[in-house]
């Protein structure tokens, strides 16, 4: 309907948008969408497209940030190893992720041997000097297959991951049970480049709703809430590739066989979600869980931190109490506020999740 390609952003195509939304959104009492991407919530809050929207449609962020997921169980044990005397090397966001006391950035002033980077790879370069090192991998479905080529060239016998790799449809699946007042989903454009479409038809089947996946560009996403509108005028809950430039239904069918290949499917735990079965992957002979037998008690989030909220789609940032006082970039109180893709962080910088 709409020439999206000719030009991202276009105020020409956006006005034609943004009128076929109200045309639609006019029919409707209220209608709740949920993305999974810190990504798209970048985008939506950078170019104030909530401000565009109708006060009936509310697009909301949820379980769309790995490092915000990541159980706080998981931070502590990184935490724990660092302590212990082993080199843990992380990427920069969860460095900075609180635990119980202290972050593992925290623990390196303690004299724990801490190195940020910016890929496995540079892991692998880190550890050639045959210390034993732990390399806490968090991301979705996008950053497995970069760790699996890795893999496949062989790495240090030195180096152990601790995985906190998740799936996206399993939680996809939990978030819906949830929390059953999301009427549509917005699905990770990065997530689905490597999985594609297909996975997405059981939930739109399941919970009867449309799911679209959607681009970065802020006319990508003001079309995707259109399409979802108008399947939901429609009657019509079916999966929609706004993203076909870049998604196939199938996906990435290489990276997904690297994925079969080196990760493992295991049960995981969530931030705000709980324990969801089939929804995680480890390295079976590389787990440093089982190599170090590293146990922590069972930790709670931060007292008045409402990340778990913000997870379920149940909360904005600018509800929690702790939200821009005792919770800021430079101090976070939680993972929502640390990563660049985490809801908290992105409405500090731009504002604009209240509609």
């Amino acid at each position: 309907m709409y020439d999206i390609l000719k030009d991202f952003r276009s105020k020409n195509i956006s006005r034609k948008i943004v009128d076929g939304i109200k045309k639609i959104a006019s029919e409707f009492e209220r209608v709740k969408i949920c993305h999974v991407c810190g990504t798209h919530e970048y985008t939506i809050s950078k170019y104030g497209i909530r401000s565009l929207l109708p006060k009936n449609i509310e697009v909301i962020e949820g379980p769309g940030c790995p490092v915000c997921v990541t159980s706080q169980r998981d931070v502590e044990i990184a935490i724990k190893l660092a302590l212990s005397g082993k080199r843990v090397v992380t990427f920069g966001d969860m460095a900075r992720v609180p635990g119980r006391e202290f972050s593992l950035l925290d623990a390196k002033t303690k004299g724990a041997d801490i190195k940020v980077v910016y890929s496995f790879s540079e892991c692998i370069k880190i550890s050639n000097d045959g210390k034993e090192t732990v390399f806490v991998a968090v991301g979705f479905e996008t950053t497995m297959p970069t760790i699996a080529v890795e893999l496949e060239r062989g790495i240090p016998e030195n180096l152990y991951l601790l995985t906190s790799m998740k799936f996206i449809p399993p939680a996809l699946d939990a978030l819906l049970e949830k929390n059953r007042r999301i009427d549509a989903i917005i699905a990770p454009g990065h997530v689905s480049a490597i999985i594609g479409a297909e996975p997405y038809e059981p939930i739109a089947k399941k919970y009867n709703m449309p799911v679209v996946i959607s681009g970065f560009e802020p006319l990508d996403v003001l079309y995707s809430i259109y399409l979802i509108l108008q399947s939901l005028k429609d009657g019509v809950a079916k999966v929609e590739n706004e993203y076909k430039r870049v998604v196939r239904y199938r996906g990435n069918e290489k990276a997904k066989m690297s994925i079969r290949k080196w990760f493992k499917i295991k049960d995981a735990e969530w931030r705000g979600l709980g324990k969801i079965k089939n929804s995680g992957a480890y390295i079976k002979e590389k787990d440093a869980l089982r190599v170090f037998d590293i146990e922590v008690e069972d930790v709670g989030e931060v007292k008045g931190c409402r990340c778990g909220d913000i997870i379920r789609a149940e909360a904005y940032p600018h509800e929690c109490p702790l939200f821009g006082k005792l919770c800021t970039p430079e101090r976070p109180k939680g993972p929502c506020m640390v990563s660049l893709e985490g809801a908290c962080r992105i409405e500090y910088l731009f504002g604009g999740m209240n509609g």
